[in-house]
């Protein structure tokens, strides 16, 4: 299993990102799925806990966008193949040209994050249960009663290890890689007929977007993907990613959406 290098330093967890986050996301199933844990679940939750975390800082002013070259090679013409790694790469430079993106996966664990990928790469997280996590210059740190817990690999402290875990599958989900995961890995992507409107989980409608099916199965990280689906602006803004998948015989579906593009997060270390 492909995972985050974690390294000890000063107390904290320490996170290289990685490309692969699948695996993990299965692994970390069963330690955030437990019934008896009390914590709540469903979207609220985390826009709820994301938008506390966020008022302190205030956040801001957007990024200006300019398409990169990447994605205006493609074409959107009804009909028109495009090949997979491509569109990735388009995916992937389009995110980084607005500078930062909030990002939320369907999980488990369902997860919400604001995520900074310029002038550095940092983000704050939501998670169903209201948990608020940083990881900030390559460390994690979860928000517990008012005060800032360091995430420590392998700790005895429960609320340490925690920390470490979230903030390692925050970092594998929402890094550039993750964020583009099971777009590249299709061999190619179909334009739809039509533009199209999408109603995101937060009731946001999203009008005249460009939808594109994969065209074939295919493997990811121990997975089958059997259907895929993105939907991008005319300017290639990424804005919803859908898949089946198949893991060990059983079928589970995947959401990523992405909102609030070029936003200024504000988002410190936490001290």
């Amino acid at each position: 299993m492909t995972s985050p290098m974690p390294v000890r330093r000063a107390g904290t967890l320490r996170l290289r990102p990685i490309a692969s986050g699948l695996t993990l996301l299965v692994a970390l199933t069963a330690c955030t799925s437990d019934p008896s844990d009390g914590s709540g679940s469903g979207p609220s939750a985390s826009r709820s806990a994301t938008a506390t975390a966020g008022a302190a800082d205030g956040g801001g002013g957007r990024t200006a966008y300019a398409v990169p070259e990447s994605c205006a090679a493609l074409a959107v013409d009804a009909g028109s193949t495009l090949p997979g790694p491509a569109l990735a790469t388009c995916w992937r430079d389009a995110l980084a040209a607005h500078g930062s993106v909030r990002a939320w996966t369907s999980g488990p664990p369902e997860m919400e994050a604001e995520v900074q990928l310029s002038p550095t790469d940092r983000l704050r997280t939501a998670a169903s249960d209201g948990r608020v996590v940083v990881v900030a210059d390559g460390s994690a740190f979860s928000l517990v009663d008012g005060r800032w817990v360091p995430g420590v690999l392998n700790s005895e402290d429960e609320e340490q290890a925690l920390a470490a875990a979230t903030g390692e599958f925050a970092t594998v989900a929402f890094s550039p890689q993750g964020m583009t995961q099971g777009v590249g890995e299709c061999p190619s992507w179909r334009v739809g007929a039509e533009r199209e409107q999408v109603t995101l989980r937060d009731g946001a409608e999203q009008t005249g977007l460009v939808r594109l099916e994969c065209t074939a199965r295919f493997d990811l990280s121990g997975a089958t993907t059997t259907t895929a689906t993105v939907w991008v602006r005319e300017d290639w803004t990424p804005v919803r990613h859908t898949a089946t998948l198949s893991i060990s015989g059983v079928m589970t579906q995947t959401v990523r959406e992405f909102a609030d593009h070029g936003t200024t997060f504000g988002i410190p270390t936490p001290g």
